[in-house]
């Protein structure tokens, strides 16, 4: 006759990783059970529970409650067990999605931090930018001409609730754009036209009236330390490179957050980042 294998609690616990209290546990509220009882009165598990012990403790992992799983133990059927599997394989893929979309903003925060360290400050440059897909706000010009403060911040608080339900999100910084005929005048630098999101994620879902395209192209680019509020030197900079390289603003600016209030607390230490596309005067 073939040889039963039994084990007692103490083995059995120690070869499936958990303590004997667990075991315990899970005997008193009917969720796994001894295979046997002895006479001596010790718990006896059998070889053929390993694999639904391990995977009570797998379904455990994943999240279900002990009550769903005693509920399940207490009545399972083949069929019933096809329909557990498959609505944790769906859960599975939600997880497994929601891990590569923060994996991918460890990456581009990363990123973002680097660009940071090797920026040269309070320079223009000139650089080719590729092509990046952004979510705009509203217009906000006319609201900060009037000085509409309570407007914008509503406009803000509005924009990045949008962006967080779209899971648009993805490691880079908020940014803002400034239309050329602002930024190209002395005082009025400040005059924000859109905030924006910039993501690698795809529009589908997204009215067209909240997509913008950064263009691929010639771009000329400053940073500064500091409030990034306060642009209005780094602007001068830029007009002053542009007239002493025979060049002209072919469209709005992108100001983009490189370092802020979550990599440091000290405000001196914030890093913005001016782009403003060009092409040679005509």
């Amino acid at each position: 006759m073939a040889r039963h294998m039994t084990f007692h609690i103490g083995e059995f616990a120690r070869m499936t990783g958990v303590n004997k209290r667990t075991l315990h546990y899970y005997d008193s509220e009917g969720i796994f059970s001894p295979d046997s009882v002895e006479a001596n009165g010790y718990r006896a598990y059998s070889s053929r529970q390993f694999y639904p012990f391990y995977m009570i403790r797998m379904f455990r992992d994943m999240g279900l409650e002990l009550a769903e799983i005693k509920e399940y133990m207490e009545g399972r059927t083949p069929e019933r067990f096809a329909r557990l599997l498959a609505e944790q394989e769906a859960w599975l893929n939600q997880e497994i999605a929601k891990l590569r979309r923060m994996k991918q903003i460890v990456a581009n925060q990363r990123q973002v931090l680097e660009q940071a360290r090797q920026v040269q400050l309070d320079i223009v440059t000139e650089q080719e930018l590729p092509e990046q897909r952004l979510m705009i706000s509203d217009d906000l010009r006319q609201l900060y001409l009037q000085e509409d403060w309570e407007g914008v911040e509503q406009k803000f608080a509005t924009h990045m609730r949008d962006a967080m339900e779209a899971g648009l999100l993805i490691g880079y910084t908020f940014g803002a754009m400034v239309a050329r005929e602002d930024f190209m005048r002395p005082g009025f630098e400040q005059v924000v036209s859109h905030f924006y999101v910039a993501t690698d994620r795809k529009w589908r879902r997204l009215p067209k009236a909240q997509r913008c395209l950064r263009p691929a192209g010639r771009y000329v680019v400053t940073c500064f330390a500091g409030d990034y509020m306060d642009t209005t030197a780094s602007y001068e900079r830029l007009r002053q490179y542009m007239q002493a390289h025979d060049l002209e603003a072919a469209g709005p600016s992108f100001e983009e957050s490189l370092r802020e209030d979550m990599s440091t607390a000290n405000p001196a230490e914030f890093i913005t980042r001016i782009a403003v596309p060009v092409q040679g005067k005509i």
